[in-house]
């Protein structure tokens, strides 16, 4: 890691740690690392799953603790997401292909990631970032905002 995170930053990333350990235990196992993969969507198997732990795991432990965790994604605060990542992303949510992020998707989304987002909530995130006012986020709506963000 090349750039020093903030502390702004690295709240994020134990925010994030924290929803992927489920179990609390200050680690995340494969078992957990699986769960979220399937929750994003993202089909691994076994022999997938223990590379990406492998690559993780820098002490050999079975687990990611947070310091490791810091020591992979610290780069992503840095780096701009790819036209294809951000086509991907915005595919992510827009589940019937209408090209529209509709407040259902959104909310089914964000749901997963985390688990007591209200409507209110997500009619929120969609009013910052819907420009034409029809209550929906089309494609480049969700890139402008995506593209601004310093994380």
């Amino acid at each position: 890691m090349s750039k020093k995170l903030s502390k702004n930053q690295l709240k994020e990333l134990k925010d994030c740690f924290d929803l992927f350990d489920n179990d609390k235990s200050g680690s995340i196992s494969s078992r957990e690392m699986k769960k979220l993969c399937d929750s994003l969507g993202i089909r691994i198997g076994d022999r997938e799953l223990n590379e990406l732990m492998n690559l993780m795991d820098s002490d050999g432990s079975g687990s990611i603790d947070f310091k490791e965790f810091v020591n992979v994604m610290a780069d992503q605060f840095f780096r701009e997401p790819s036209s294809a990542e951000l086509e991907a992303a915005f595919d992510y949510f827009d589940r019937d292909k209408s090209g529209y992020i509709s407040e259902e998707e959104l909310l089914m989304a964000m749901s997963r990631f985390k688990g007591n987002i209200t409507k209110s909530d997500v009619q929120k995130m969609i009013q910052a970032v819907d420009k034409d006012q029809d209550n929906k986020i089309n494609k480049k709506e969700f890139i402008n905002v995506i593209s601004k963000q310093k994380f």
